[in-house]
């Protein structure tokens, strides 16, 4: 029997278009406008929609949201799910635009921030809080919206988070080894349980937002000077090292995304930039485009969708 490595879920992926019509055997040649949707954690914050593809000159093609973005989520209808440095989220309804308003707004559960959003297939959010939980929410979302899950195992604060086809939730916990490094967490449905798989500490390290793309899983790391991206190979075990790491053009990356050709944009922090690299993807990848966002811009959350 052949074993079947996971890939990760890419809602993006979704937006393709390419259904194949009855009595066809290939899908018909259908061209989506992609978004690169880049949150600003400085007040009074937004989130900036880029069309793809950017250059080192692209300006926004329009903005909404505001309350200091630290994290931006989209489910495979495009709705958006923003949250703040507060435990704020706010759910914007397709199509978006500079008009956009909040259908509703609801807290984190009990959290005092926001991590990474991710949306799986039935449009439940999975909500990182930065400390030692990911929440878990049913759609429809209302104003009194709450966890129908709390995802915990042995997290310590919990940031990044991705799942895969599986429906395997990948969780990027920090603070290991007395606080001083960082280790990936997979929890199976119904995620209720101990994690499935838990890394070894990576010392000095600190993981923040991730995305996967085929079989590799990417992580943002802060540590050091500018920090890095690790890449995992899969299926993760509890041995699992990292593969190697990306550091060209990397300036403390906080948020990671891919679009639906298999680009890799990087939002760092450290200088307000969107990185682009083009696969394959390797120690020595350097950057194909680097957007400067102008003003006063911390990024801490991306996403690509229409």
């Amino acid at each position: 029997m052949v074993r079947k490595l996971p890939v990760f879920l890419a809602l993006a992926g979704l937006l393709a278009g390419c259904n194949v019509a009855a009595g066809s055997s290939t899908p018909p040649s259908v061209v989506v406008v992609q978004h690169l949707y880049v949150g600003n954690d400085n007040t009074p914050g937004t989130v900036q929609a880029y069309t793809l593809p950017i250059t080192a000159s692209s300006t926004p093609a329009f903005v909404f949201a505001s309350n200091n973005v630290v994290s931006v989520g989209l489910d495979a209808n495009n709705n958006a799910l923003v949250g703040d440095n507060a435990g704020h989220l706010q759910f914007f309804t397709a199509p978006l635009s500079a008009t956009s308003t909040p259908s509703v707004t609801f807290n984190n559960g009990s959290a005092s921030n926001n991590g990474q959003i991710v949306f799986n297939l039935a449009g439940q959010a999975f909500v990182a809080t930065v400390t030692s939980t990911v929440n878990l929410f049913n759609p429809p979302f209302t104003s009194s919206s709450a966890p129908s899950t709390v995802v915990s195992g042995g997290l310590i604060s919990a940031i990044g988070d991705v799942l895969d086809n599986a429906g395997s939730l990948y969780v990027s916990n920090a603070g290991t080894g007395g606080g001083t490094g960082s280790d990936l967490e997979v929890f199976a449905p119904p995620y209720t349980g101990a994690p499935a798989v838990t890394t070894p500490n990576v010392a000095a390290t600190a993981y923040r937002k991730m995305a996967g793309s085929g079989s590799t899983l990417y992580v943002c790391s802060v540590a050091g000077t500018t920090g890095r991206i690790d890449a995992y190979g899969l299926p993760l075990s509890n041995t699992s090292v990292p593969a190697f790491a990306i550091t060209t053009g990397v300036n403390v990356p906080e948020a990671i995304a891919f679009d639906q050709n298999g680009n890799m944009y990087v939002g760092n922090l450290g200088n307000s930039t969107i990185t682009v690299y083009t696969a394959p993807f390797s120690a020595t990848s350097a950057p194909a485009v680097t957007l400067t966002i102008p003003g006063t811009f911390a990024i801490f959350g991306i996403a690509i969708g229409r």
